[in-house]
């Protein structure tokens, strides 16, 4: 049987690709030794901020504020910007319930207010950095303001998402 020259290219194309799909599958299997040995040269500044957040752990725990929605015109003038998030207060452990009777009952709709004029507010910087640090930082410090007190040690936002229009 007389092989054609187009049905040599295509078998020919067959073959690097069985070839290069058997590589990846080599090199990106679990239990790899490259791969382990990748995980295994992590920084050691890692080991260090796991020991930290365990540590934070024992001696903190977390209080839901809210889920929030707003929209700012401030990130991009001409257009809307919908911010949704849900928002979590580290505090002290021992202060739980303190801290809910004050930000969930006593404060509820003030804090409310505080943390939706700051997500309004928010430069497009502050909202794209990955951290969203300068927004948990400002969240926290006003937070505080408005119960009074320093419950909050830390703010995580989660289910955060922005959304233009």
């Amino acid at each position: 049987m007389k092989l054609g020259g187009k049905t040599l290219l295509i078998a020919g194309i067959v073959l690097i690709a069985m070839v290069l799909e058997a590589i990846m599958i080599v090199v990106l299997m679990p239990g790899n030794n490259a791969a382990a040995n990748s995980a295994e040269t992590k920084p050691a500044e890692s080991d260090a901020e796991t020991l930290a957040l365990a540590a934070a752990d024992e001696s903190s725990s977390e209080a839901l504020i809210d889920t929030f929605s707003c929209t700012n015109t401030r990130v991009a003038p001409g257009s809307v910007v919908h911010l949704s998030f849900r928002l979590v207060a580290v505090i002290p452990k021992g202060q739980e319930i303190p801290f809910e009777e004050a930000a969930n009952k006593q404060h509820k709709n003030r804090v409310r207010q505080a943390v939706e004029r700051i997500a309004r507010s928010a430069s497009m910087d502050e909202l794209n950095d990955p951290h969203l640090s300068t927004l948990k930082r400002l969240l926290r410090e006003e937070v505080n303001k408005v119960l009074g007190r320093s419950f909050v040690s830390e703010m995580v936002i989660n289910e955060f998402r922005m959304l233009e229009q």
